[in-house]
């Protein structure tokens, strides 16, 4: 089978509808099905039901993405390898981060290694940690940096390395109410107004707090991806946030306090996350070591 016909399948099972995949491709929608319909024919069997929207992958189908994405990723390894062989000083990396990461110790890196290989091409991906697994088990990143306590099914297929632990707290503007008080109790945090980052990491942590004491946990106000809007929000409002204590380190200059201890602050290691089997090209090689370095600095302080 040729690979150009495991592209076309991949993208149609991903989109579950051939015109959507045939504009993706670049292509009209007669060549993408007739694409499908020689790959069903060279191996025997339906790969899709048809449906009113779209196309419904059957139980082949499934099998065959499987095998069909370790393909590609693995062919994508391949190339950036070859790249980075033919110049290590010039190459491309794509680096997943979490929100800690990006802010606060990715850019010390980078700019070590970029000052070291000025035709490196750095690549950085910001989005929610299961995100980012996804796209790493995918073969679309080389690395990423996020926590490390990996959901079950992608464990098999990543390996870890924890390089920080930091301690996920409450945070609130400068002159919140709470700061009168020395320490918090779960009542006084249950009726708040709450701000979060969207994803499951920091909120399976927030909602174990409440959980822990039979309580519901509140229902945030506002979700936001994005960190600046995010902290500007609490900056200016009664909001409180629940984050790494390091995105509080880093915006010493403005108008944000953590809030005093309380049930709900817990500690959380992250690090680097790779592939089980991926290959390292000596470009990211060089970006790991000057993560390591960053967080030995960072957990010195």
């Amino acid at each position: 089978m040729e690979l150009r016909s495991l592209k076309f399948f991949l993208t149609v099972y991903e989109c579950r509808n051939i015109s959507v995949a045939a504009d993706r491709l670049g292509m009209n929608q007669p060549a993408v099905s007739k694409a499908i319909r020689r790959v069903e024919q060279e191996l025997g069997v339906k790969l899709f039901e048809r449906e009113p929207r779209g196309v419904a992958p059957t139980v082949f189908a499934e099998l065959l993405a499987e095998v069909a994405r370790e393909v590609d990723s693995n062919l994508g390894a391949a190339i950036r390898r070859i790249q980075a062989m033919r110049d290590a000083s010039v190459g491309e990396i794509a680096v997943g981060a979490g929100g800690t990461w990006q802010e606060a110790l990715l850019p010390i890196a980078v700019s070590q290694l970029t000052q070291r290989r000025p035709k490196a091409h750095v690549r950085i991906i910001p989005a929610a940690p299961e995100t980012l697994l996804a796209s790493l088990i995918k073969g679309e990143l080389d690395l990423v940096l996020a926590p490390i306590d990996i959901p079950e099914a992608m464990a098999k297929k990543v390996r870890v390395e924890p390089l920080l632990e930091n301690e996920l707290i409450v945070i609130g503007r400068g002159d919140h109410p709470l700061l009168e008080k020395t320490a918090l109790t779960i009542e006084d945090l249950k009726d708040q107004r709450w701000i979060l980052p969207p994803g499951t990491f920091i909120r399976e942590r927030f909602e174990r707090g409440f959980h822990a004491h039979g309580l519901d946990n509140p229902i945030p106000t506002i979700e936001c991806v994005d960190s600046a809007c995010l902290f500007q929000i609490v900056a200016s409002t009664d909001l409180l946030t629940f984050v790494a204590e390091l995105r509080l380190r880093h915006r010493l200059h403005m108008n944000l306090a953590r809030m005093p201890q309380n049930p709900i602050n817990t500690l959380r290691t992250s690090g680097l996350i790779l592939r089980k089997t991926s290959y390292v090209p000596p470009l990211a090689k060089e970006l790991i070591n000057e993560v390591r370095k960053v967080s030995r600095q960072e957990s010195a302080r």
